[in-house]
Order: structure tokens, then sequence, then C-alpha cells
């Protein structure tokens, strides 16, 4: 399978950093094409969150570089198994580089991250936070669970003291990489559609836009070919922020072809 891709970013008319990090990568193997892409949104009540965000980026980048290469060509079961004990690996790692830069700095530093890697007519995730992916085609589906504390309540769990739950607040993140005591990664992965669209984004892109406008402004038939794609995401990212949008923005496409 063959993929059209297209990203943007924005800092956004609010903020003076853009704590967004972005990666889109693409390799060969036998079978065809493979596709990572990767949105770290560094936490912007903490500092430096953009440090947090780059540097996550910069290990998926070595991922892809080193490990990926390895066992790209390895059969599904096998490769699905080495895959998330890869992406385990590089985000303890990561996790741990991140604590410690915050403890040496006397600062509380974190990011959130969502990975998607398409091939083989999979799709695999990790994801840690509120980024979120969604799938589009004749229907729009959410393919990420926000990892935040109202989400967590309105599955009737708790998280925390009296005070936090009282809050029930969508932006209260119950992990984050470099920023939690540990981490548990959530993985999974799923059939590619064809003639999809795939729309990987920070919490900033989906604040003041609904899922039916996603449809609408993202469906597969409006979108063939990269330019078209780059132009649909700086686009709505001038329309959020003209909507009242305070927050990075980042937006990440990924077009399949049949």
């Amino acid at each position: 399978m063959r993929y059209l891709t297209a990203s943007h970013t924005d800092k956004g008319r609010r903020k003076s950093v853009n704590q967004d990090s972005l990666l889109v990568l693409k390799g060969e193997y036998e079978k065809g094409e493979a596709v990572l892409a990767v949105v770290c949104d560094g936490m912007g009540g903490l500092e430096k969150g953009e440090l947090a965000s780059q540097k996550v980026v910069r290990h998926f980048t070595l991922w892809f570089e080193e490990v990926f290469s390895q066992i790209k060509e390895q059969e599904e079961e096998e490769f699905e198994d080495n895959l998330y004990e890869s992406w385990e690996n590089l985000l303890q790692n990561a996790h741990r580089q991140i604590q410690q830069y915050g403890k040496e700095n006397g600062i509380k530093i974190g990011t959130t991250v969502t990975a998607f890697l398409l091939m083989q007519e999979q799709y695999y995730i990790t994801h840690i936070g509120d980024c979120r992916l969604y799938e589009l085609k004749e229907e729009i589906s959410c393919l990420t669970a926000d990892q935040t504390l109202a989400s967590l309540e309105s599955m009737g769990g708790s998280y925390g003291t009296e005070k936090y739950r009282s809050k029930r607040s969508s932006s209260i993140l119950i992990q984050g990489l470099g920023a939690s005591e540990k981490i548990r990664p959530v993985y999974h992965s799923g059939s590619i559609k064809k003639d999809s669209v795939y729309l990987l984004c920070s919490d900033g892109f989906r604040h003041k836009i609904s899922e039916e406008e996603l449809l609408e402004e993202f469906s597969p038939e409006k979108l063939n070919t990269e330019e078209q794609m780059s132009e649909k995401g700086k686009e709505i990212t001038e329309k959020l922020m003209e909507r009242g949008e305070k927050d990075n923005i980042s937006v990440i496409l990924l077009r399949t072809l049949s």
C-alpha cells in the first residue's frame, strides 16, 4: 500500500513557544511502503514542554533508522511483538531521561505522545495522553482514548484526591511522559482502510471543531494530492485560531491509496 502525507504545526496566536513536535517518516520494505507518524504535545502547564516533546521525536527518529530496519521484514505476529517491546523500551528510556533532566534543572517537565505506524495493511499505535488519531472514510472513528481525569470518570473510575476528582476536567492528564512517576503506554493495532484519511493531532487542533466538521473538511474524496492535504491543514489551523483556540495547533494527515 502507498500513502500520501502532510503535516502542519503552529504555535497559535496566544503562545510564545510551540511545545508540539511532529515526525513523519517513510520507508520501504519488501512488500511496499511504511509510514511512521508521531505527535508529541509538551505539557503546557509545565516548564520546557518543547524540550520533552523534541526528545521523544528524536527517540522515534533513531528507532525508525536503527530498530525498524531490523524487524520490518519479520512475519506479522513476530513483528508486532518486537515492535511493541521496542516501543516500550523507547518510551521508558525517554521517560527516565526527561525525569532526570527535570530533577537536574529543578523543573517538572513532560509530554504526551501518540505514534502511528502503517505497514503490511496493518496499523500499530502507542499512546500516552490526549493527542488523538482519527480514521475518516464514510464515517469518522477515533482510534485513541484521551487519558484524562474526565475520561476516566466517565468510565466509572477515580483518580487522585477528592480535590482533583471534583474538578472533572478534560484537561487534567492522568499520565504524562516524564511528568508521572510511572507510565503505562497503551498499544493496539488494526487493519488499514484503503482510500481513507488518518488524522493525528494535538488537542489544540480539536477543541474548536466537531467530528462532523472534521469528516466534511478532511473527506478522502477531497484530498487526492499532498499539496491539497497540506493546504487543508493550514486552512483549518487558521480557522481554529479565528475561533479563539489558544493552544499550539498541530496535525498530521495520512491518505491511503488503493
